[in-house]
């Protein structure tokens, strides 16, 4: 059902309590939880930031049917039972038999979506191309070849220019610091099954050390973060954070391989 100015639509929020059902995937992984409250006339879709991108699409199309049950005149309750037998219109998830429960408010059901589980995890260190040994061979390669001058990033001259003109400035990347990045898109690090956008950016473990599935998170955020925002990178280059990327992942690709490929 296509988005109409005017049409009549559940509201988005309440700070009462939701009853609410889990979508998951093929796998049985929660992609995201369809809530509603009577009271307040409220229904929506409630994505895992941690889950699947596809997750993202389906709540699209789940709202959409939430839609057409509020123009049919359905109770909000009324509305999230239509579903309840496994039932519906997503495009990858369906509704979990006998998952309908109840949460004290939408914010605990928003934190529940933030839980990151071992499925989650699994599922991102899949993305890796553990197959492809050459780009793997270049990331070891161009991680060990990084200085610390790489790591200190330089930037254009920003400002107004002498012909009048405001130009902004921008990161210098050296090469070496551009093929450690090319390498952790070669190795598949930088996925868009991770949400990155929906979830906290990261931070530089004080010890230096990533999960792989967190180093694939981090990999993926840096990267595509930098599109939206220059700098992302050449933080994550002078604070550790890249540093504890391409560390974890090297180290997962020698522990999952033969035992011949060496980590710097």
């Amino acid at each position: 059902m296509p988005y109409t100015s005017g049409a009549p639509r559940y509201r988005g929020t309440t700070d009462k309590p939701v009853r609410h059902l889990t979508v998951a995937d093929a796998r049985g992984v929660a992609m995201g939880y369809l809530w509603a409250n009577d009271e307040d006339d409220a229904a929506g879709w409630c994505l895992r930031p941690a889950g699947d991108s596809a997750g993202f699409e389906d709540g699209l199309t789940w709202s959409g049917k939430l839609n057409e049950a509020k123009a049919r005149g359905l109770a909000p309750t009324a509305a999230l039972a239509e579903p309840a037998g496994g039932a519906g219109p997503g495009t990858v998830g369906r509704v979990v038999p006998g998952s309908l429960a109840t949460a004290p408010s939408l914010e605990a059901l928003k934190e529940l979506a933030r839980v990151v589980t071992g499925a989650d995890d699994r599922r991102l260190v899949e993305q890796l191309d553990r197959g492809n040994a050459d780009a793997w061979r270049e990331l070891r390669e161009a991680y060990a070849a990084l200085t610390d001058e790489d790591r200190d990033v330089r930037w254009s001259e920003g400002g107004k220019q002498p012909d009048g003109t405001w130009r902004m400035s921008y990161p210098l990347h050296d090469e070496r610091l551009r093929r450690l990045v090319g390498a952790l898109s070669a190795v598949g690090a930088v996925t868009p099954a991770y949400l990155w956008q929906d979830n906290p950016p990261p931070v530089a473990p004080a010890d230096g050390r990533l999960s792989p599935a967190d180093a694939v998170r981090a990999a993926t955020a840096v990267v595509r973060g930098e599109r939206f925002c220059d700098g992302t990178i050449a933080r994550a280059a002078g604070d550790g954070l890249l540093d504890a990327v391409a560390a974890s992942l090297c180290a997962w690709y020698e522990a999952a391989g033969d035992g011949s490929f060496v980590v710097p």
